[in-house]
């Protein structure tokens, strides 16, 4: 949001209304100009726990106009869900009256309050903001991490997880990536003025990891929803994901035989544990219905998800718990949020799965893929397939 935020005050900067009034030529030969009403402009942000009212209100606003323009805009946005640290912006006539209040409502749209001098009313509308999408090639060489090699090349953090959503299931980018691993996308991007605002679609990607090149392409499945496709057609992302949480360290693995590090005693560990600060998101691996939550004892907070082809996982040690027993669930929404709640000696998560009902080992089992691209849809499939590939190989 933060750089749509940037763009956005770009955006309002550059479309600033203006009032232009017309005059009756005095001479046949001399056209009349436009005369352009200046306009003062104050932009700020909400401060934690500041309402609408408190930030206008210190903005100079009195609080008759305060109340209008919130009951103005209530029909097409509640300003009570303002966000903290967003920008908004209020901008005033030469002389001082109120012309307009706008708030970013999410990465797509804005809130804008004007006052209709013609109407001496407020009205209030909710705007798309006008992108300009560009499709543009981007390519790194791994040194590090998947994060840094894209933020050394220019780009927001966003395109790495973006970029691990596609992959997901066939590379662990904590555990897996190796210097000299390399990546290329076709990505749309979002202008706004001319200024970087956001990503789009992935259109299509390549990774070479350990020397394995896997591709993606942006395709309809059979539901005319996106999904990524290998070269043959084949799903991408696979039944489950290779792990719950994105760029995550294994600190402890699946075995038979483990010192406990609080009890001290060895016992069986059966499932894979990731360190991560207390509040990371963690994200159902399979699609599923869950089938527990709650305390466990030992296991502290604890979401237990039923997948089909007799598959179980289980997600231990939260702080937090999203769902609720019976919800249905889509692969990669978020169950909880990493935390140290049960017998723990600091925050991760403890990734467990069964298969009817015997442990296996996560990092071990191998899923089975998704839908292939429909049959109806293979030639449309195969010329956007080669289309792309055209473009990720040139340079």
């Amino acid at each position: 949001m933060a750089m749509i935020a940037i763009a956005a005050y770009r955006f309002f900067e550059h479309r600033r209304p203006t009032n232009r009034k017309s005059a009756e030529a005095t001479h046949p030969a001399i056209a009349s100009k436009p005369i352009q009403q200046k306009f003062q402009e104050i932009v700020a942000s909400f401060q934690p726990n500041q309402t609408v009212t408190q930030a206008l209100m210190q903005q100079g606003l009195s609080s008759a106009l305060v109340y209008q323009i919130i009951d103005c805009a209530r029909p097409v946005y509640n300003l009570a869900k303002v966000k903290a640290s967003q920008l908004y912006w209020l901008c005033f006539t030469s002389d001082g009256k109120f012309r307009d209040f706008r708030y970013a409502v999410d990465d797509d749209r804005y809130l804008t309050v004007y006052h209709d001098e013609g109407q001496d009313q407020l009205v209030s509308v909710v705007k798309n903001f006008q992108f300009e999408t560009r499709l543009e090639r981007v390519s790194a060489v791994i040194e590090a991490s998947l994060f840094s090699s894209v933020m050394d090349i220019g780009e927001k953090d966003q395109l790495a997880l973006d970029l691990a959503d596609i992959f997901g299931s066939d590379i662990d980018f904590l555990t897996d990536i190796q210097k000299g691993d390399s990546f290329r996308a076709l990505v749309q991007k979002k202008y706004l003025n001319g200024q970087f605002a956001k990503y789009g679609a992935i259109l299509a990607a390549a990774f070479v990891n350990q020397r394995k090149q896997l591709m993606g392409f942006r395709f309809e499945d059979k539901d005319g929803k996106p999904a990524y496709y290998g070269p043959d057609g084949k799903a991408l992302k696979k039944s489950f994901l290779k792990s719950p949480l994105k760029f995550a360290r294994i600190t402890s693995r699946f075995s038979p035989a483990r010192l406990h590090p609080i009890l001290k005693i060895v016992r069986p560990h059966l499932g894979v544990d990731y360190a991560a600060p207390v509040g990371t998101k963690v994200q159902a691996v399979g699609s599923g219905v869950v089938v527990g939550t709650g305390m466990d004892g030992a296991n502290g907070r604890m979401v237990k998800i039923r997948h089909p082809g007799g598959f179980e996982t289980m997600y231990l040690h939260l702080s937090r718990i999203n769902v609720r027993r019976g919800d249905r669930i889509s692969q990669g929404d978020v169950v909880g949020l990493v935390g140290s709640s049960g017998l723990s000696t600091g925050p991760h998560l403890d990734f467990r799965i069964r298969r009817h009902g015997k442990a296996v080992n996560p990092t071990k089992v191998i899923f089975p893929p998704g839908a292939p691209v429909p049959d109806e849809k293979l030639d449309r499939f195969a010329a956007l397939r080669d289309s792309y590939m055209t473009q990720l190989k040139t340079e």
